[in-house]
C-alpha cells in the first residue's frame, strides 16, 4: 500500500533575509561587519543552516528598536 505524502506548501514562522540583505536594509553595515558580529556573538540573532546563514526580519527590526537612545547619556 502507498503511502500518500502531503506536499501542501507550510507557512514558515518568519521571513528570513540572507546576509546581504540585512546589509542592504541598514545603513553603514556590510555583510564582513555582520559576519565580524556572529563570530563575536554581537548583533541581530541569525541561524545556520549548513553553511546558509539567515536572519529572521522581524527579529532584525526588534534588534535595531532595541538600540534606540533618547540621548548621548544613555550609554552603550
Amino acid at each position: 500500500m502507498a503511502t500518500k505524502i502531503d506536499t501542501t506548501p507550510v507557512e514558515l514562522k518568519h521571513r528570513y533575509l540572507s546576509p546581504q540583505q540585512v546589509a542592504d536594509q541598514l545603513p553603514g553595515i556590510t555583510t564582513g561587519t555582520l559576519a565580524m558580529w556572529r563570530h563575536e556573538g554581537k548583533g541581530p540573532r541569525y541561524r545556520k543552516l549548513g553553511r546558509i546563514v539567515l536572519y529572521a526580519a522581524d527579529e532584525v527590526d526588534e534588534w535595531v528598536d532595541a538600540g534606540t537612545r533618547e540621548g548621548t547619556s544613555d550609554g552603550y
